[in-house]
């Protein structure tokens, strides 16, 4: 009976995760991507950014520009928000359903001691994917045709005790990654591109919840 107690509790706390439902005043903040371009409240390593609309949103491209541009080596390709400290915390963010791999930055202390969970799209018009990786896990994802060339939406829930990812908005996890005594314990956030292809990203938003939301 207790473990059946302990599972549905554990499906509960992660739709409510997953749906974004929080307490009063814990609402969406939106990043300033285009301010990556200016260094205003941004710091890149081996990346190089530009503005540009796309479908609709105020997006950005990211290249990698040299170094390891992989999402695990110790010379990453990315750019850290340094503005706010989000070591606990909810991150929505669109990718572009075009051919690329894309990253979100989570608990990093510098451009070496970071973790990445990334986003592989492969844009075929007949059998479109996306691929969540994160450390030593990954799951693969179809995605509807329809999708091809337009947005895709994500949560990525950094909670102390896991790392969930929701795609399209799904009430479930796509992908749920227990932490371990590998787990980075860095306050920052910030955006990854990979050596193979430019990141296009848009609608970076961050809800810092509560301790209880978690609980």
């Amino acid at each position: 009976m207790a473990g059946i107690k302990k599972l549905f509790a554990d499906a509960a706390k992660l739709l409510y995760l997953g749906v974004g439902i929080s307490d009063p005043g814990t609402i969406p903040r939106k990043v300033d991507l285009w301010k990556i371009a200016a260094g205003t409240n941004w710091r890149c390593f081996n990346l190089t950014a530009s503005n540009l609309h796309h479908k609709g949103k105020e997006a950005v491209r990211l290249e990698a520009s040299g170094g390891n541009a992989s999402s695990s080596g110790n010379s990453k390709s990315l750019a850290l928000f340094e503005a706010v400290e989000l070591p606990v915390a909810k991150f929505d963010l669109s990718i572009a359903a075009i051919n690329q791999t894309a990253g979100l930055v989570i608990r990093a202390t510098d451009q070496t001691q970071c973790e990445v969970v990334s986003f592989d799209v492969v844009a075929n018009a007949s059998s479109p994917k996306l691929t969540i990786r994160y450390g030593s896990s990954s799951v693969e994802v179809a995605l509807p045709s329809h999708l091809v060339d337009e947005w895709i939406n994500v949560r990525v829930v950094v909670d102390a005790l896991f790392t969930a990812v929701f795609i399209n908005g799904k009430n479930m996890p796509d992908l749920k990654v227990p932490s371990d005594a590998n787990t980075g314990t860095g306050n920052f956030i910030g955006l990854w591109a990979s050596g193979n292809s430019p990141a296009l990203v848009a609608d970076l938003k961050y809800i810092q919840t509560r301790k209880r939301d978690f609980e």
